[in-house]
């Protein structure tokens, strides 16, 4: 990894940390696009044919990929935000073209510059840590390439990329490990680290599935659950089992993980008191969280008695039958792998039962991770490392823990809001540290039978603190032929007590070099830090002070549209309400027509009777006597009165009178559109 990359990890861990509008994933990168489309409006380019041309220049500033898919969807939202009804500052078109007119982002330089900075001084330190140690580098970005390892291990399970990031890592994870106590130089590693992950978001297509996932957890795993490993570890496992409970995952292991866990404890308790030097050489070692936790022999044989029973506790289901899963087992490749990379044909076959139940769950191959519906998970490195990993672009069933942690940060907003970025970092580094100086380490029973040889024939002639510093030699595989030692050991005492303080005095001498030389630069970095730091003070100043111009002027629109809003729709109201009474209008003049009708058929028939009774009123009442004594006279006459007084003036009553009936008349209406009251202004 070359240093633009580093800067953009960096940048990309504090838009995360420090960004108040990020709504998505997707928008952690709008940022760094936003800053592209700035230098080429600022080199002269105003358009574009494609958007290859936008990845291009993208990816030449900050050495990441972006996918086209992604680059579109990034643009798009580029331009929803920049645009207005005045200018158009970037114009996407539909076949890919694009328009620049006038825009301008400036927004990160200042911090952009600050950590190119200090992406330089890491580098410094790194080349400085290495001649006061006595270590050769071949070049001095291979720390970057360290923090991103993970990023390559993310990559293969999330995007099948089987690109390589190096083999030894050793002087790498020794410079972080040191710098783990000052926390100014750890805190840019762990962004550096952060912005790695975040960058996996890009690579990552979910199809955000709900499914029922299975982990079935290695010994190693249930070592660091009970607190048997590093605090670290412990906080990875804990953190894990948390989180996949939340998530309803199901959480099994296997009476034979409960069984080789229990054997590993029993055969520490059988060593405890004849272990100094291993705790030294192996920070993950059972012995080393024993003198962390104060705990005796007695202690480490009553966890191992207590075990099935503290896992019940933890909430995790034993699975007990497993006798014809290991018959299978045995007649698997994956067994004859682990033969010939395993202690014992036991602890073989434990691996390949498990592996093999995984793929009895799975009941196919995957190749998608998100696919994925069970995992074998271990907290160390892979099982049997690339040998089985993506097999022809299918997942492999093993996993760590803290890579499915960060695979879930990067997938699941449950998951990224549940875990501190910073604890991500931590577990990501401690993890990768842990890994890379184990790797290649003596064996056990190498390592035993120096501690035994130094029990034996230095331990009066050499300190405690020297042998710490003979751990510490063959920890950072410099002191390499530990078989050698002990050979020497056996045929010649004096020269291997000498050969031991030669060693230590090599690793004292080491150690107060590095101080020495290391202290001028301390006190530059202190220096500068403070600069730094004031010069971050004053970018999150400036960008407190633009967030709050931007959510005042949203607060000014938002009360301009709620203003416009309210006024459109009195306008609207004052509409509705002459149409509803132009509808109320038409509704009467039906029935008034009816009145009228009855009322004309009356004035009609009272004419009638007085034109035949020559106009004159008691010949006409006469008459009407007459008519009235007719049964079909009378009875018409009774029904019009009837229907003209029980329905129309009734129902011409309840048209002005009755405040139910007219509502529901309303009701019944189908209002225009442009008459609906609005919810957002037009």
């Amino acid at each position: 990894m070359n240093k633009e990359r580093a800067i953009t990890y960096s940048l990309l861990s504090h838009i995360r940390n420090n960004g108040t509008l990020a709504k998505g994933p997707i928008d952690i990168f709008i940022p760094l696009i936003k800053r592209t489309l700035s230098k080429m409006n600022m080199e002269g380019i105003f358009k574009g044919k494609s958007i290859l041309e936008i990845k291009t220049v993208s990816e030449k500033l900050y050495q990441i990929d972006f996918p086209i898919p992604v680059l579109k969807k990034i643009l798009t939202e580029i331009c929803n935000e920049i645009n207005t009804d005045e200018i158009q500052h970037f114009i996407l078109y539909q076949d890919g073209s694009f328009a620049l007119n006038q825009y301008s982002f400036t927004d990160y330089e200042d911090l952009i510059e600050t950590q190119t900075n200090e992406i330089n001084e890491l580098e410094d330190l790194f080349k400085n840590f290495c001649n006061s140690s006595e270590l050769e580098i071949e070049n001095s970005n291979s720390i970057f390439n360290f923090i991103e390892k993970n990023k390559f291990t993310l990559s293969k399970y999330i995007s099948h990329n089987q690109e390589a990031n190096g083999s030894d890592y050793t002087k790498e994870a020794q410079f972080i490990d040191f710098f783990k106590r000052f926390p100014t130089i750890y805190d840019r590693i762990k962004n550096i680290y952060i912005g790695s992950i975040i960058a996996g978001y890009i690579e990552y297509n979910t199809d955000n599935a709900q499914r029922e996932i299975i982990l079935l957890l290695d010994t190693n795993f249930i070592i660091g659950l009970i607190d048997l490993n590093t605090p670290e570890s412990t906080h990875t496992c804990n953190t894990l089992l948390k989180i996949a409970q939340k998530q309803k995952f199901k959480i099994r292991i296997l009476k034979d993980t409960i069984e080789e866990t229990i054997n590993l404890l029993e055969a520490k308790a059988e060593y405890f008191d004849k272990s100094f030097l291993q705790k030294k050489i192996n920070a993950e070692d059972v012995y080393n969280a024993c003198e962390r936790r104060n705990l005796s022999r007695t202690d480490l044989e009553r966890i191992a008695d207590n075990l099935e029973k503290t896992i019940a506790e933890l909430g995790i289901s034993i699975l007990h039958s497993t006798d014809k899963l290991k018959n299978e087992a045995r007649y698997t490749d994956v067994y004859k792998i682990f033969e010939k990379v395993r202690n014992s044909k036991k602890s073989a076959l434990h691996d390949a039962t498990a592996i093999l139940y995984i793929k009895k769950e799975r009941k196919k191959k995957i190749k998608e991770f998100d696919k994925v519906n069970a995992w074998f998970v271990n907290n160390s490195s892979s099982v049997v490392g690339d040998s089985i990993f993506l097999k022809n672009g299918f997942q492999p069933e093993t996993i760590k823990a803290d890579d499915l942690l960060n695979i879930l940060w990067l997938s699941n907003p449950q998951v990224n809001k549940s875990i501190d970025t910073n604890d991500l970092a931590e577990i990501g580094l401690t993890s990768a540290i842990s890994l890379t100086l184990s790797k290649d380490l003596p064996k056990s029973k190498i390592i035993r039978e120096l501690d035994d040889n130094i029990h034996k024939y230095a331990k009066e002639e050499i300190s405690d603190t020297d042998i710490i510093r003979v751990a510490t030699r063959i920890t950072n595989k410099q002191l390499k032929n530990i078989e050698e030692l002990n050979l020497l050991a056996t045929n010649d005492k004096e020269e291997f007590v000498k050969r031991l303080q030669d060693e230590a005095n090599r690793q004292k001498t080491i150690e107060e070099k590095r101080i020495q030389k290391l202290e001028k630069v301390f006190k530059d970095i202190s220096v500068r830090t403070n600069e730094l730091e004031k010069t971050k003070y004053e970018f999150r100043e400036k960008s407190k002070n633009i967030d709050s111009i931007i959510k005042e002027k949203e607060s000014k629109e938002s009360e301009l549209e709620e203003r416009l809003l309210n006024e459109q729709n009195k306008n609207r109201e004052i509409l509705r309400d002459n149409w509803y009474s132009k509808q109320l209008t038409k509704w009467r003049r039906k029935t008034w027509i009816e009145f009228f009708c009855f009322a004309l058929i009356f004035i009609a028939g009272i004419l009638y009777i007085l034109f035949e009774s020559n106009w004159n009123l008691t010949q006409a009442i006469e008459y009407f006597k007459v008519l009235k004594a007719n049964i079909i006279v009378s009875a018409l006459i009774t029904l019009i009165l009837f229907i003209w007084n029980y329905f129309t003036i009734k129902t011409l009553y309840a048209k002005y009178r009755s405040h139910s009936n007219i509502q529901n008349f309303k009701k019944g209406l189908k209002l225009p559109e442009n008459l609906k009251e609005l919810n957002k202004a037009q």
